[in-house]
């Protein structure tokens, strides 16, 4: 299918998108569909672990057999992964999130590789067309690289900054917060409700891990297991869970919820104006204004 009939095809379904919006979404299926070959490098971001996955392209592009969700597919061959904290500065900020499809520097590549304890050499069909450069495109790579950039100096935190900013977070969406005081905790670093003297409910317990290791399945439910029956539990871990973590606080019968890195940037950036100054003093934020 033609960039053209492309066009025809998403409009068809989508007639009220702008034309920026067309044109960003044409080309990143047209990209996916024509310039991308067997045998290139392809690298691919996982914002939970922080790294970057480097593979080769070993199939066509291909529908899936979803009538329900048509949607077209490459096979890939994953060789290797390299962690963002281990790349230069100037490559965290070429890659930024990897929202879109675009061609990655020889530089970029070779930092890439260097972070994963190899140096092959970079193909020369890692090297393509670059993206796009329409307002939409754009405006999604600068918003993703933007919280990778801000996650990226939530890393460099110490542990009680880290405290400290949970709990500015939960007052910017309207708790009273305090930390608890130092020492065996019980799994309670921060506590939250709705009025200052931790009366009414709910009554959010917090726990707070600012290691890279993710937390598994014995801590969540050590954690939920120090809750009380009207408590609500809020794990944050800036090195992530595994997957039995997750399940273990999907089952649990106390209502909590788990928050990475990522998911509390992202919560972070939303209530950044409600933010008080302490809060803003350990982790200040630039508003960026993009043309509506």
């Amino acid at each position: 299918m033609e960039r053209e009939q492309i066009r025809a095809t998403y409009l068809a379904e989508h007639p009220n998108d702008n034309k920026n919006r067309v044109a960003a979404i044409v080309g990143q299926v047209y990209r996916f569909a024509h310039e991308m070959t067997q045998g290139q490098t392809i690298v691919m971001y996982d914002p939970a672990s922080r790294l970057y996955h480097i593979g080769a392209i070993t199939g066509d592009c291909v529908p899936t057999h979803d009538e329900d969700d048509p949607t077209y597919t490459r096979t890939v061959r994953w060789n290797t992964s390299a962690s963002r904290d281990a790349l230069k500065r100037s490559s965290k900020n070429s890659l930024g999130g990897i929202q879109t499809i675009f061609a990655v520097s020889d530089e970029v590549m070779n930092d890439l590789q260097s972070a994963t304890g190899t140096s092959q050499p970079i193909p020369e069909e890692a090297a393509g067309e670059d993206a796009s450069d329409d307002n939409e495109d754009a405006r999604a790579a600068t918003y993703d690289n933007g919280i990778e950039l801000i996650k990226d100096r939530v890393n460099q935190l110490d542990w009680e900054d880290m405290e400290r900013l949970v709990a500015g977070l939960l007052k910017a969406m309207g708790y009273c917060a305090r930390i608890t005081p130092k020492g065996p905790d019980g799994g309670r670093d921060v506590i939250a409700s709705p009025d200052a003297l931790g009366l009414e409910s709910p009554r959010i317990v917090v726990e707070v891990k600012h290691r890279k290791g993710a937390m598994g399945a014995p801590a969540i439910r050590s954690f939920i297991g120090g809750l009380r029956t009207n408590d609500r539990g809020l794990y944050v871990s800036t090195g992530g869970f595994t997957r039995e973590a997750r399940y273990e606080a999907d089952r649990s019968n106390v209502p909590m919820r788990l928050l990475d890195l990522d998911g509390f940037v992202r919560h972070y950036v939303d209530v950044y104006d409600k933010t008080d100054e302490e809060t803003r003093d350990i982790l200040p934020l630039t508003r960026i204004w993009w043309p509506a």
